[in-house]
Parts: structure tokens; sequence; C-alpha cells
């Protein structure tokens, strides 16, 4: 196994589970950018264009938008296309009721290197019960 790093993060939706990263410096909606019933990010507005975001560790910066979004992301985990986890460095009200809403952990990190620590793909365990984020 490579390097092994851990976070410190604070947490907004408990849970712990692990799944593969998928990671953006973007802030990002599920309005307008993603197509739930394919679970991908569809708007040419993102460097995750055709990326699926079903049980992946969602790692970006925050989320943007209006009060739509949290429905975007129910009809997305209605269709199965749940991501495992959200990890994120600011909170918006919207993400953190999206989370809820569907028991999606959500954690807030305040160390920026994790995007230049992990890649897309690494495994990633977010344990928010514990408050903690760790990237292998």
């Amino acid at each position: 196994m490579g390097n092994v790093r851990t976070f410190k993060a604070k947490t907004l939706v408990p849970g712990k589970v692990t799944g593969p990263a998928l990671i953006t410096r973007e802030r990002l909606s599920f309005q307008g950018f993603t197509d739930a019933e394919k679970g991908i990010f569809h708007s040419p507005q993102t460097e995750l264009q055709g990326k699926s975001f079903k049980g992946v560790v969602l790692i970006y910066t925050s989320g943007k938008g209006s009060s739509v979004g949290p429905s975007a992301l129910d009809l997305a985990c209605r269709y199965g296309n749940c991501p495992a986890a959200m990890v994120n460095l600011e909170i918006d009200p919207f993400t953190v009721q999206g989370c809820v809403m569907q028991k999606i952990p959500l954690v807030q990190i305040e160390d920026a290197s994790i995007f230049y620590l992990a890649k897309n793909g690494d495994t990633v365990t977010v344990d928010a019960d514990k408050g903690e984020v760790i990237v292998s």
C-alpha cells in the first residue's frame, strides 16, 4: 500500500464509507450539471464532464447554486446514483440539506493539500463519526 494520509474533518452528516475519490477544486451543483438517471456530470462547465459520481467520495471545494440542488441530488439517488460521501473545504447549506436528506456522509476539512495529495481513483475512507478522512 502507498502513502496513507489522514485529514481532520468536521462532521456535518454522520456515517462511515469507503470509495474511490473523484476530485475537483471547482464548486459544484447537482442542479443543471448532472444527469441524474445516468449518474454523471454532463455540463461542459465542469472539468468532471462525463465522469460518474455514483459510489464515489466526491472531494470538491464547495457546493453552489440554489435551493433546487438538494432535489437534483435526491433524484439522482432515487435512480441509484448517490455519491458515497462528500468532502468540502467550504460548506454551503444546500449541500448539507441534500446530504441530510439522503444520509450521505458529509465532512468539512480545512487542509486544502488534499487536492494535491489525493488523486482520482485513490481509496478514500470518510469516517464522519470520528471526524477524519483517510486517503490511501
